[in-house]
């Protein structure tokens, strides 16, 4: 399985780190498909914030391969929620922003979440990558790998008839 990876303009920084991790806890081929500039039909000036479900929706135009993740420098909402770290539609596409977390290990991780997200997984209650994050603290709190349940539930998982991820 392969997973195209964009991000916009001054994220590039994070493209290596990303791609590593998703990699290595995936099994998959990770493409660096470079930049994609983020689509700013998805600001919504009202509350001076990107709308995750366009920028998402406007990503899985964009997708090449099997599946995409895009790093983005924008603040994201959802409807409901103050923000976002990121956003993914199971087993298609994931945009995670940079904008509210700390460091580039961060960024991974949520990049990391939401690609589980993307292979299928959902969130966990587990000490787990794949825990579900209200704030940075909890972000910050959870570990960077999936734990010994979500891994199971991956080796589960099936892409195409007869062949396992």
């Amino acid at each position: 399985m392969d997973v195209d990876l964009f991000y916009v303009p001054g994220c590039e920084q994070f493209k290596d780190l990303v791609s590593r991790k998703i990699a290595g806890t995936f099994g998959v081929r990770v493409k660096d498909r470079g930049i994609l500039p983020a689509y700013d039909r998805a600001y919504n000036p009202l509350r001076r914030q990107y709308d995750a479900y366009i920028l998402l929706d406007y990503l899985v135009r964009c997708i090449v391969s099997d599946t995409a993740v895009w790093i983005v420098d924008r603040d994201m909402y959802c409807e409901n929620l103050n923000f976002v770290f990121g956003l993914a539609m199971y087993h298609i596409a994931a945009v995670v922003s940079t904008y509210r977390v700390p460091s580039a290990e961060m960024v991974a991780k949520e990049a990391v979440h939401e690609a589980g997200h993307v292979m299928g997984l959902q969130h966990c209650k587990n000490r787990c990558v794949m825990r579900y994050s209200e704030s940075l603290e909890d972000a910050l709190d959870k570990p960077s790998e999936l734990c010994l349940s979500c891994k199971k539930a991956l080796d589960r998982k099936v892409v195409e008839p007869g062949l396992q991820m």
